[in-house]
Order: C-alpha cells, then structure tokens, then sequence
C-alpha cells in the first residue's frame, strides 16, 4: 500500500516535507483573516462566562491561571456552530481553515484534491505540551498522511513558547511492538506508556530539534508521526494566541491507532 500511494503522489508532494515531517509555510494564510480571529478572542471568548466545549471533551466555562485573565484550557471544534455565544469565532476560525491559499499550500505538500478537517483548538496562553505523536488519536491508511498545522494568531517571539518537532520521515511508524510494550488493554490505556517509551527512545539518540520564529500568517504543518512537543516560555503563564488543527488529504482511508 505504501508503494501504491508513492506512485500516486509522485511527482506532487514536497521533498523537504517527505523527508523531515514538517514545514513552515510562510504567508500561506490571510493575515487579515488571522488577526479576526485574535481581536475576537481577546474581545468575546475571554469575557464570555458560559460553559464551552475543551479539548478534553468536556463542556465547561474558562479556566483561568490564577491572578490572570489567561485561559488555561483551551477550546475544541470552535469551527462548529457549537454555541450562539461563540458564532463570531465559527465564522472567523472557519474562513482561515477553509481558505483557498492554505488548500493551495497543502496541495503542494501532498497533491490531494479534497481536504477533511478532524479537529481544531484554540489556545490562549503557552502549552506545556510533551513529546508525542498525533497519530495516536487520528490517522491515515497507512499511517503518516494525516497533517497538523499549527497558526499562531500573533507574532511569536523566542520568549512564548514556540512549538518544537524532531525531524522524521513521513509514514515511519514506531509500533507498539519496537518499543517492547505489550499493546494490550485499551487505546487509552496505551497512549501514555507508548509515549513515554517513545520519548525516552528519541531522546535517547539525542536528537536535532527544530523550530521557527513565525508571524501572523505564517504556519507549521507536521505529518501525523512527526514528534513535536513544545519549548519551554521564559515566563509563564503567558498570552500565546495559536490555533492547532488535524486535517487530511482524500488519497488515504482513515483509520484508527496503530497496536
């Protein structure tokens, strides 16, 4: 199957991409579309008082850092009409996921016609996210061809907690099997002893880490299997606008975690 979808992608995906996992796309997204998005957020999410959808699955108001108006938990799926109170962010989120110059800039990452996003976050303040892979929740057939693009909503200086990746081969899967755990029990119960034995493996080798200083739009996509996690802010918490969604090409089928 590998061999089939190379020969399909032949020729239309980007190089650097296939090799490393990752890519900066500069300018790929309309910045005036990107700083809607920022004043609504700084305008009505962070006042709003009513419960909403997290990346947790849960429905519930705003956690805020203590002493801060910084939000700890960040929202999910604000694309959707989820909330009336939240329609400004629908359509602000939704013609910067759906527009035209970002479907152009993955086209020429993987040369599909047809794009289907899974998920979106929104975060307000800088993440204290550790090395992990996408793919666990969310995947292609084979795995690797899923994207995740990360677009900060304001310019993003060393000091904010930027996201980082160590560089890896597009569809290079690590099983469960490789990293000597068993794979039993539930996918969830798998997740963090994978992580952990993947995180200790990687760091292990001493890896190149990668990151980039990115504006108003700019954006990172990664693969699915790409690790990232990310760097450290120098102060924290602090304010890091960023918006954070899985999304995939129509060539490969989904498909579920790999055990």
């Amino acid at each position: 199957m590998n061999a089939l979808l190379g020969h399909v992608l032949k020729d239309r995906t980007d190089r650097q991409y296939q090799d490393f996992g990752y890519k900066v796309l500069r300018g790929a997204l309309p910045r005036d579309k990107v700083d809607a998005i920022a004043r609504i957020v700084r305008d009505v999410v962070v006042p709003h008082q009513g419960p909403l959808l997290r990346n947790t699955g849960e429905i519930a108001p705003h956690d805020f850092f203590d002493g801060t108006t910084l939000i700890r938990n960040p929202l999910a799926n604000a694309h959707l009409p989820l909330s009336p109170a939240m329609e400004p962010l629908e359509s602000a989120l939704t013609a910067v996921v759906t527009s035209p110059q970002l479907a152009e800039a993955l086209r020429k990452l993987d040369g599909a016609d047809h794009y289907n996003i899974h998920q979106t976050l929104l975060f307000f303040a800088a993440q204290t996210t550790e090395l992990h892979l996408d793919s666990w929740g969310l995947d292609t057939a084979p795995h690797g061809f899923a994207h995740t693009l990360w677009i900060p909503l304001q310019d993003m200086t060393p000091d904010l907690g930027l996201p980082g990746v160590i560089p890896w081969p597009r569809g290079k899967v690590v099983t469960e099997a490789e990293l000597g755990l068993s794979g039993s029990g539930s996918d969830a119960e798998g997740y963090e002893p994978y992580h952990r034995a993947l995180s200790a493996k990687l760091l292990a080798e001493s890896p190149d880490v990668r990151t980039a200083l990115v504006r108003r739009g700019d954006a990172i996509v990664r693969t699915s299997l790409t690790p990232h996690f990310t760097l450290p802010a120098r102060a924290y918490p602090c304010e890091n606008i960023s918006h954070d969604f899985g999304i995939a090409g129509d060539l490969p089928a989904p498909a579920g975690p790999y055990r």
